[in-house]
């Protein structure tokens, strides 16, 4: 029986955070098969009444690397 895939998800409005971020996670990680990934940009905002701003999302699909 197949394992499921396990999700990661990155956010903030910068692409410098979110390489930091993934790389971060990536060496606390060990080893895994990346299945698949997934980039949006899009806007948020933080509180009601307030206005948006860019976020970048990288949703990762990945399977961890059985031991």
């Amino acid at each position: 029986m197949p394992k499921p895939l396990k999700v990661k998800i990155f956010m903030d409005a910068t692409a410098r955070v979110i390489e930091e971020q993934i790389n971060a996670w990536l060496n606390g990680l060990g080893s895994a098969t990346i299945i698949k990934t997934e980039t949006v940009v899009t806007a948020v905002a933080e509180r009601p009444n307030e206005g948006t701003h860019p976020c970048i999302v990288v949703t990762v699909w990945y399977e961890p690397t059985s031991n």
